[in-house]
């Protein structure tokens, strides 16, 4: 009698191990789609990005407008994704979302893609704004409150169209168009910083999916 009560144990605690194990490898994949814009501190262009070698003491800034995407079983088409750090030192994100279960999931994915950029000082909600296109953008978080940025494309040789970086490091967007920060403020706290003729990314199409540890 005491065999048969542990090997049902035995079953019942392995079934609960597995449905932990697939809730938390489905809950680790993600799809994005969308626009994303950033500014830094850095000349262009900035490597952190491009090659993942971050240079010393970039500050920076960037959202992301999702027109599609899936994370933790959630929609995220019409979330919107913000953030403002230090590489290497600390970020903070940002999250515009239209119900609680995307919100929930836009942070938890926020949250885990960019917990390698730092220490993870700050994720709340927040109403986000982008505005433009083709490399032309003003991004406000808060009204500008929190911060507030204006970028210019940089055209390359046929003077139509980006300076273009491909195959990037970054799992988010690959592909990189060439802008240029013109002004940005941010300021959250203690945080702060100002940006000024400096450098600047942004893709109107991305298209990308990976899975978070």
């Amino acid at each position: 009698m005491r065999s048969h009560y542990f090997v049902l144990l035995a079953l019942a605690i392995g079934a609960i191990s597995m449905l932990f194990t697939d809730t938390a490898t489905a809950g680790g994949k993600w799809k994005m789609q969308g626009v994303f814009v950033e500014g830094c501190s850095c000349n262009a262009p900035c490597a952190c990005e491009l090659t993942g070698d971050v240079e010393m003491g970039c500050q920076g800034v960037g959202a992301l407008e999702l027109n599609g995407g899936s994370y933790m079983g959630a929609d995220l088409k019409g979330a919107k994704i913000a953030y403002a750090g230090v590489p290497g030192q600390w970020v903070r994100t940002y999250v515009d979302a239209k119900s609680d279960k995307q919100r929930e999931a836009a942070m938890e994915f926020a949250k885990g893609y960019f917990k390698d950029w730092g220490t993870m000082e700050a994720s709340k909600a927040a109403k986000i704004d982008i505005m433009g296109k083709d490399g032309k953008y003003t991004v406000k978080v808060d009204d500008g409150k929190i911060f507030a940025l204006e970028t210019e494309p940089v055209l390359g040789g046929d003077g139509k169209t980006p300076v273009t970086h491909t195959n990037t490091k970054s799992k988010l967007s690959p592909i990189f168009k060439q802008a240029k920060t013109m002004s940005c403020t941010f300021q959250d706290g203690e945080r702060k910083f100002e940006l000024k003729s400096s450098n600047s990314y942004f893709n109107d199409k991305v298209k990308s999916e990976g899975m978070l540890e």
